[in-house]
């Protein structure tokens, strides 16, 4: 078995470094700092885990026997913080990222400090039974809540702002990179709980699918251009088509409100802002314009993309891919070139 968890921990470690690297080389490309804090942090979390193969050998078993010992309770602490440091670079929220670190991360180190620093004198835990005697101590107390607090700061990463018009991702990434930093704190938090062995595998792999998920997304996916600032953006021009009530409210959120360069702009979010349900918006769509809802905003941002490429053809694509609501370079890509296609085949 220790075989085993050696061998998965130091395929880990050399992915986490390739990960690392392969940001690094490339992180100038984003204009800001995202690529920067992954790159460190994976290098950081394949250094744990090459320690963590020491230590599994060393001791011949793959976690402490003790419960919530204090090593295990304030260092992840330290962890999660980081975690933070990656959407806030990339979400771009309007309000000072002085003042959210301030109020997000201080507390934290706080904790961390009088943890680690102030001479408390732990006592240790080896079962349930020495939990529950020595329950009302300080000490017990204070790792319990330190405990908590980490799964609390896990789940408010969905409470940070988010504005489509200055975020250079869109939402579905924050929600899934929100969901994948809240799974990795649960693990350790169940692992203070239980000390599975194989609860420490999973929350190591979880963890280095995390890495590679980021650095796929950043090195394939991300398009890697500065937000606009939506008062720049060029006005644009609604068409003149046939109109009904609820037609006039669509056009109201997509074109008079910019609805079709909000890359989070869905037909179910629609639905909810018009009052309606998918299939009347469906049918407004098919009725006015001849094509589905995903049809016709696809052809909004690609026709606005080829209509500034006319104007300007050395503008460039990524940018305006990014101005015209796409977060995705495949999907970016993908509807162009299909855009293009048809275009050809319309002219011969």
């Amino acid at each position: 078995m220790k075989v085993i968890f050696t061998i998965v921990l130091l395929l880990m470690t050399i992915g986490l470094t390739a990960c690392g690297i392969l940001l690094w080389r490339r992180r100038k490309e984003t204009g800001d700092y995202s690529r920067h804090i992954q790159a460190i942090f994976s290098w950081l979390s394949a250094l744990t885990t090459f320690v963590f193969i020491f230590r599994t050998w060393n001791e011949s078993l793959v976690v402490d026997a003790t419960l919530f010992e204090p090593e295990h309770t304030f260092v992840p602490l330290l962890m999660q913080m980081t975690f933070f440091l990656y959407p806030l670079e990339v979400i771009r929220p309007s309000i000072s990222k002085v003042k959210v670190y301030a109020l997000l991360l201080a507390p934290l180190l706080i904790l961390v400090f009088v943890g680690m620093c102030a001479g408390i004198e732990y006592t240790t835990l080896n079962n349930y039974a020495d939990l529950w005697l020595h329950l009302g101590e300080f000490n017990v107390l204070f790792r319990l809540f330190a405990i908590c607090t980490m799964l609390f700061y896990c789940f408010s990463l969905f409470l940070v702002p988010y504005d489509w018009r200055r975020s250079s991702v869109d939402k579905k990434l924050i929600m899934a990179y929100a969901m994948g930093f809240c799974l990795i704190g649960l693990l350790h938090f169940l692992i203070q709980l239980t000390h599975a062995p194989i609860l420490v595998l999973f929350h190591q792999i979880t963890w280095t699918g995390f890495f590679f998920g980021i650095t796929h997304y950043e090195l394939n996916e991300r398009l890697v251009v500065m937000p606009a600032q939506p008062e720049l953006l060029e006005e644009s021009t609604n068409t003149n088509l046939e109109h009904d009530h609820l037609w006039k409210k669509i056009l109201v959120i997509i074109d008079d409100n910019k609805g079709w360069r909000n890359p989070d702009m869905n037909l179910s979010t629609l639905t909810q802002q018009v009052f309606s349900n998918r299939t009347y918006v469906n049918d407004a769509f098919k009725r006015n314009v001849g094509m589905t809802f995903s049809e016709y905003i696809s052809r909004r941002r690609i026709a606005y993309v080829a209509e500034e490429l006319k104007r300007n053809p050395q503008a460039n694509i990524q940018e305006l891919f990014f101005h015209a609501g796409f977060r995705h370079r495949s999907t970016a890509w993908r509807h162009y070139h299909k855009w293009m296609e048809s275009s050809t085949e319309g002219h011969q």
